[in-house]
């Protein structure tokens, strides 16, 4: 059978893909060959650059190539949510409704339990994939919707543990410098500390000062003129209530939707089409790309299928969205120069969590962004990070949490699943760098609970010393620069084919939340590839 992409497509084969035309075909194949309920076929279009996703990388793409000029169409699976600041454009963390999970009857935050909503295609994605719970973003604004906003920039001698010399730190300063001046990257005020929405950073840095533990200031991307909004009254709480990860209603935390996106889109040069899903990738036989998706309803039905063809396409689906998609054309011999190296070296970014209870008063109101941690680059287990992240629950627990952030060797792989149709994740049970990180982590607390009290436990309820490592919120690698791509992104055995996120890091991103340093190699990537390849 030939190869489908390569060459017109049998009656039988478009059914079966449900894929929408033979070749480079315009016209629109009719519903009726699916049946009266199937949703409609949609004509084929032509584009010259294609984004897949709306995150740092993809937000970064798109500003500098529509900056340059070109005409862009971006695909996005998820919803925009950057309507009017009204107090009701997302879901409240406490009260979650539909508006917070992807595609689920039930909550996926892997620190509290699931919550029944109605299924809708919210802004967070949850999956449990090989021992792990992988959280990511699914809307317009990528992961820039349910981060916690930190913006922190990596330690120079733990960046070169961790990234080759052909990424340098010099080189990414002024990419880092420049992003965060438009996200407005800034530290918690001082006067705004000493609110009662932030008690809890006051107490974790007293506790650490009286254990002899070095805290320091946390940079985010907050808008603290409408976090002053908040606090006065004017405009109802949000952030200051601790929501974060199924959005900010108020707008204090800078996302991508309004700054990078909203700037590419002001060109004219932008076209954006969300609930759009990427099903698979292929390569014409004139060295284009064609990509099959689903358009989806706000519930998750499919309205209809299509197809773009393009010159140019650039993957910036996430860690997990982007090396599926090619593991899954490789596999079926859609692009089949892929090297080796694609789907390999999948890291969690050493995630761990603990809390610690048994605490004198934290407040009932944990207000964020994230705005205190711990730099423990010398713990003879190894460098880490310790953020004390909020932990809205609206009531007084008597505790603080703490997310730390280390650089874990082991590494997982992507591979396709015949039976399932699926690409699935591959990681190791035994995981003894993971492990060294949890120690660490451990031994930091201890420090803490020493001079102050308390306990450190992984659940609310918890009394056993122990700490939470299967949820991962930065899922990282897949097609690693320098192994799957070279060190801009090209992938290699192909042309005009990049990547352009967190799949391109090396599992890894040096003790730091990932989103500033993928935002700042991304940036470096496009101006590269803008130079030499448009």
């Amino acid at each position: 059978m030939k190869q489908f992409g390569k060459s017109n497509l049998s009656r039988r084969n478009l059914i079966k893909w449900g894929a929408v035309a033979a070749g480079a075909s315009s016209s629109p194949v009719q519903a009726s060959l699916f049946g009266s309920k199937a949703p409609t076929m949609l004509a084929t279009e032509e584009k010259d650059t294609i984004i897949i996703g709306s995150g740092f990388g993809g937000a970064m793409s798109a500003y500098r190539l529509t900056e340059a000029g070109h005409q862009v169409t971006m695909i996005e699976r998820g919803r925009r949510w950057d309507g009017p600041v009204d107090g009701d454009r997302f879901s409240k963390s406490i009260y979650p409704d539909g508006r917070s999970t992807w595609l689920k009857n039930k909550t996926v935050i892997p620190l509290g339990p699931a919550l029944p909503i109605p299924k809708n295609t919210g802004v967070l994605d949850g999956s449990v994939e090989s021992g792990k719970s992988i959280v990511r973003g699914a809307a317009y604004g990528g992961g820039s919707i349910v981060y916690g906003g930190v913006l922190k920039k990596p330690e120079k001698k733990v960046f070169e543990e961790v990234f080759p010399k052909e990424v340098s730190f010099e080189e990414l300063e002024k990419h880092w410098d420049e992003i965060g001046e438009k996200l407005l990257r800034s530290t918690l005020p001082e006067d705004l500390e000493q609110e009662k929405y932030w008690k809890h950073v006051r107490v974790m840095k007293e506790h650490c000062e009286k254990a002899g533990v070095k805290w320091e200031d946390m940079h985010t991307a907050t808008d603290w003129d409408i976090v002053r909004k908040e606090v006065n009254g004017e405009i109802p709480g949000a952030i200051i209530n601790g929501d974060a990860v199924y959005g900010v209603n108020s707008g204090a935390k800078t996302t991508l939707d309004n700054t990078y996106l909203k700037d590419a889109e002001s060109t004219g040069l932008l076209e954006v089409k969300t609930l759009h899903r990427v099903i698979d990738l292929m390569e014409t036989n004139d060295g284009r790309y064609r990509i099959l998706f689903e358009v989806l309803g706000e519930r998750g039905d499919i309205l209809s299928r299509g197809n773009f063809i393009c010159r140019k396409l650039i993957l910036a689906a996430g860690t997990m969205g982007t090396s599926k998609l090619l593991v899954r054309a490789k596999a079926k011999g859609h692009l089949s120069k892929l090297n080796d190296e694609v789907g390999k070296g999948w890291g969690n970014n050493g995630n761990v969590y603990a809390l610690r209870l048994g605490l004198t008063p934290t407040g009932s109101i944990h207000g964020g962004p994230p705005s205190a941690g711990i730099a423990d680059y010398e713990n003879p287990r190894g460098p880490m990070f310790i953020e004390h992240p909020q932990l809205p629950l609206g009531f007084e627990f008597g505790g603080l949490l703490y997310f730390g952030i280390g650089i874990n060797p082991t590494r997982g792989h992507f591979y396709y699943d015949k039976d399932s149709d699926s690409v699935k994740l591959s990681y190791p049970k035994k995981d003894k760098g993971q492990e060294n990180i949890n120690e660490a982590l451990l031994e930091t607390l201890k420090k803490l609970n020493e001079a102050n009290g308390g306990w450190t436990t992984s659940a609310i309820n918890g009394f056993k010393e122990k700490v939470k490592d299967d949820a991962v919120y930065h899922p990282l690698g897949g097609c690693v620069l320098g192994k799957a791509t070279d060190f801009y992104g090209r992938v290699k055995g192909y042309t005009g084919l990049y990547v352009n996120d967190g799949s391109f890091m090396p599992g890894a991103s040096a003790c730091t939340n990932p989103s500033f340093t993928i935002s700042a190699i991304a940036d470096r990537n496009i101006q590269k590839i803008l130079g030499e390849d448009y």
